[in-house]
């Protein structure tokens, strides 16, 4: 069996869990909406209409999140051992880490269009670059799950790992969410050749962190 077979089986699961069990989607979308909605009040109206606040209030809400999404998948794993069971198998920690950023990104996408499609009613915003705004999400999005699920499965086997997940995540995903804000900001108001470039930045992010996370894996899985 291939790897990207094994990635994509490993995401099935995960992704058919979250249909049985949506509490973790539910939580996501809910915290996320709650998130904007009290950022933008904390910030103010007219604050928060301008581009890069709107921005950044979306990709704050959505990098929680995210870090939401992926410990509650993991919680499910540890729940039956399945994860013992998946890392046995040969190249069961490849998969294993693949497999859970490509469901991730999947649970992303829909808390994303949600909270995206919030902002822009919630916050009355234009958008002068609609296909680069879309590419921003969908690349900002992708960046996100290589770093939070490599972060969460260093931190599994701890009994503070709900606590440590966010600690060592923040601080590795703010050229993250510095380049998803600035990229969707840029789309906001019609800055098409600044937006590509940040779009640029964030496939790199993807990259670099994609090939780090299937690097370390294999030892952090033990």
């Amino acid at each position: 069996m291939s790897a990207l077979r094994r990635a994509l089986l490993v995401a099935r699961r995960d992704l058919a869990a979250e249909r049985r069990q949506p509490d973790g989607l539910v939580a996501a979308l809910t915290f996320t909406v709650t998130l904007i909605f009290v950022e933008s009040l904390a910030v103010g109206p007219g604050e928060a209409r301008r581009p890069v606040i709107a921005a950044a209030l979306f990709w704050i809400a959505l990098l929680f999140a995210a870090i939401l999404g992926a410990t509650r998948s993991f919680e499910r794993e540890l729940e039956d051992d399945a994860i013992d069971a998946i890392v046995a198998l040969e190249g069961g920690r490849d998969a294993l880490f693949a497999g859970k950023a490509l469901a991730l990104a999947g649970s992303l996408a829909v808390v994303a269009l949600v909270g995206g499609l919030l902002s822009l009613v919630l916050l009355d915003l234009d958008v002068a670059l609609p296909l680069h705004l879309a590419l921003a999400l969908a690349l900002g999005v992708a960046a996100l799950p290589p770093v939070v699920v490599l972060d969460t499965l260093l931190a599994l086997r701890l009994r503070a790992r709900a606590l440590l997940v966010p600690i060592l995540a923040l601080p590795v995903l703010v050229p993250q969410l510095i380049a998803a804000t600035q990229g969707t900001a840029a789309a906001l108001a019609g800055d098409a050749g600044a937006s590509l470039g940040w779009s640029g930045l964030l496939v790199a992010f993807t990259l670099v962190y994609g090939v780090l996370g299937l690097t370390i894996v294999p030892v952090a899985a033990e």
